[in-house]
């Protein structure tokens, strides 16, 4: 309630209208108005609406700098990396292993796109949970006796609009989300 959410529609490049600042979340419109109350057409828990708000609060607004980098790599990042890694990129990749037109659903679902393929991986999937803090997701099919391997990526400028701890609660979201579109589709997890 003590945030100018006009302010901060300007400084995150958000649109600000009847006393609500709307920004785009997976692709969908995410609006919260001056009590916190959250409207938006996609499901709302707190892994999403809590760094949600956390950008919206704390975000600067510093533009995408283009520059993927491995959790690990951001700003605390090596204190979340192993839960981030088991509670994300393992559990994605037994998803994307056991489900393999996830992919295309990411990219219509939640209006994703396919990227050049990055780090030399044989798919790379960007998607937006928030305008500035884009993620990408790079997976290695097996080859020659060689496991997949799954692994996310953010721009660097996470550092500054959202923050390691609210970034892990993203990528734990999305996993969940991702495990229960298979589980919809039929496919166990």
């Amino acid at each position: 309630a003590a945030t100018d959410l006009q302010l901060g529609a300007q400084r995150l490049g958000a649109q600000y209208s009847s006393e609500k600042l709307t920004i785009k979340c997976l692709g969908k419109y995410f609006s919260v108005d001056t009590m916190g109350n959250i409207s938006t057409d996609i499901h709302v828990h707190p892994w999403i609406a809590v760094p949600v708000l956390n950008y919206i609060i704390a975000g600067d607004g510093t533009p995408v700098s283009g520059k993927w980098v491995p959790f690990r790599e951001l700003e605390g990042g090596k204190t979340w990396y192993r839960l981030f890694e088991q509670r994300c990129e393992k559990p994605l990749k037994k998803v994307a292993d056991t489900y393999t037109d996830l992919f295309d659903d990411l990219v219509h679902i939640f209006s994703g796109r396919q990227v050049a393929k990055q780090f030399e991986s044989d798919i790379s999937v960007v998607l937006h949970p928030l305008p500035r803090i884009p993620m990408m997701v790079c997976y290695w099919k097996p080859d020659d006796g060689l496991a997949s391997s799954l692994n996310l990526f953010f721009d660097q400028s996470v550092n500054a609009n959202l923050g390691a701890a609210s970034a892990y609660t993203i990528g734990a979201g999305l996993t969940h989300m991702f495990e229960k579109l298979a589980l919809r589709h039929g496919f166990s997890v």
